[in-house]
C-alpha cells in the first residue's frame, strides 16, 4: 500500500532509529557493501570459526549495517543464521549476553537441527558425545524436540535461563538451572555443534551461526572482573568452536590503527587480520548520494516524479548537506534528521498543492536556527 502518493512515496523514508523490517537496503556505502559482499562469500565457501569487527564513528549507522547483514544472511544462504542483540546496558554477568542470544534463536530451526541430526546415521555419536558433557541440555533437548506442548515449553524456558522451579525442571530429568557462565557457554558450543552436524547431503558448507553483539563499547561500564568474565567466555565459545561459528563483535567511536584498549589480547589475537568493517562519516557528494538512494529504495512502484529526487529537488538536497557540513560532521543519522525535519514540514503543502517541490531556500528556511547536537552517542 502507497502510503503518500502526492510524494511518490511507499513509506516515510527518514528513519533514524533502525527498526528491521527497514533494513533490507544500503544507501550509498559502496565499500561497506563490497565488504560484506565478501565477507559473505567466504562464509559460503569455508567453514572455519571467525571473529570479525565492525567499528564505527558515532552516527555513522552501524546497527542499520549490522541489520543489514542479517538481512543479507536470511535472504542469501538458508545456512546463514545470523542473531543480532545490543549488550545489554545492565550487564551483570556473561548469563546476561546468553539470554539475549538464545532468545533470538528460532526455536523452531533448533528443532529442525536436532531432529536432523538425531534421525542420522550419527545418532548414537552425536547422543552420546552430548550426554556426557552436559546430561541437562541433552534431556533439555530431546524434551523440546520430542515430548509434549506442555515439557517442551519447560525445556525452552529453561533453555532461556529462566528461574523455574526444580520440581518442574525434573519432569523433564534436569536438576539444575543455567545459572553459571560455564553452562551458559557449554549451550552456545553445544548449539554451534548440533548446526555444524545437521548438515545435508546438498550442503557442500555446514550451517554457521553469526552472532553479532552490537554496542559492545558497553562493556566498559561494567565492573572489571564482570568485563573480563564477558571477554573470558566470549573466547571460551570460540576456542570450543572451530567450525561454524562466528562472532561478531561492533562498537562505536573513532577508528584508530589498534583496536581498542579496552578489547583483550587474546580477542584480539583471534581476530588476527580479518579485515576490520569501518563505517566512517560521508562526503558531501556520498550524503547527496545517500539520500537519492534512500528515497529510490521507497518510491512508488510504476510511476515517475517530477524529479529523481523529489519530493527534493537536488538543489535542496546539497544545501542540506552543505548545512550539515558547518554544523557537524556528515553521518546517516544527521542526514536523516535533518532531510526529516525539512519533510515533515513540506508534507501537506505538497499535498495540498501549495508546494511543487522542496527547494534550496524552504530548506534553508526550515533548517537555518536548527541545532545538531554532536554528541558521542551510540548509533
Amino acid at each position: 500500500m502507497t502510503r503518500y502518493p502526492h510524494l511518490y512515496l511507499s513509506d516515510w523514508p527518514f528513519h533514524t532509529i533502525p527498526e528491521e523490517q527497514y533494513c533490507t537496503f544500503m544507501a550509498d556505502r559502496e565499500q561497506m557493501n563490497q565488504d560484506i559482499n565478501l565477507l559473505l562469500r567466504n562464509f559460503s565457501r569455508r567453514d572455519h570459526s571467525t571473529i570479525n569487527v565492525m567499528w564505527a564513528w558515532y552516527g555513522a549507522g552501524k546497527t542499520h549495517t549490522l541489520r543489514y547483514l542479517a538481512h543479507r544472511c536470511r535472504k542469501q544462504n538458508v545456512t546463514f543464521v545470523p542473531i543480532y542483540n545490543e549488550f545489554p546496558r545492565d550487564t551483570r554477568s556473561f548469563l546476561d549476553l546468553y539470554t539475549t542470544f538464545v532468545e533470538k534463536i528460532d526455536i523452531e530451526l533448533i528443532q529442525d537441527f536436532y531432529l536432523e541430526v538425531f534421525t542420522s546415521p550419527r545418532k548414537n555419536e552425536a547422543q552420546k558425545a552430548l550426554h556426557r558433557d552436559y546430561p541437562d541440555l541433552s534431556n533439555a533437548m530431546k524434551a523440546l524436540c520430542t515430548e509434549r506442548e506442555d515439557k517442551a515449553t519447560l525445556a525452552m524456558y529453561w533453555l532461556r535461563a529462566q528461574n523455574l522451579p526444580l520440581k518442574d525442571l525434573k519432569q523433564i530429568n534436569i536438576t539444575s538451572r543455567i545459572d553459571k557462565a560455564e553452562k551458559a557457554l557449554k549451550v552456545i558450543a553445544w548449539l554451534v555443534q548440533l548446526f555444524n552436524w545437521a548438515q545435508s547431503a546438498e550442503q557442500t558448507i555446514p550451517a554457521r551461526i553469526i552472532w553479532m553483539i552490537d554496542e559492545f563499547q558497553r562493556i566498559t561500564d561494567r565492573r572489571v572482573p564482570v568485563q573480563e568474565e564477558i571477554k573470558g567466555c566470549l573466547l571460551s565459545v570460540f576456542n570450543r568452536c572451530p567450525r561454524s561459528f562466528s562472532l561478531f563483535l561492533s562498537f562505536s567511536g573513532n577508528p584508530g590503527k589498534k583496536m581498542p584498549s579496552w578489547m583483550s589480547k587474546d580477542l584480539a589475537d583471534r581476530i588476527g587480520i580479518e579485515k576490520v568493517l569501518v563505517l566512517p562519516p560521508l562526503t558531501s557528494a556520498e550524503a547527496v548520494k545517500f539520500v537519492s538512494d534512500v528515497l529510490s529504495h521507497y518510491r512508488e512502484p510504476g510511476k515517475s516524479p517530477p524529479v529523481s529526487t523529489f519530493p527534493f529537488d537536488n538543489e535542496a538536497i546539497e544545501t542540506i548537506v552543505h548545512l550539515l557540513q558547518k554544523k557537524t560532521e556528515i553521518k546517516p543519522r544527521t542526514i536523516m534528521q535533518a532531510c526529516n525535519a525539512v519533510l515533515e514540514e513540506a508534507d501537506l503543502l505538497i499535498e495540498a498543492g501549495n508546494m511543487k517541490v522542496i527547494g534550496k531556500e524552504f530548506a534553508e528556511s526550515i533548517l537555518k536556527d536548527r541545532v545538531f547536537i554532536d554528541t558521542e552517542d551510540e548509533g
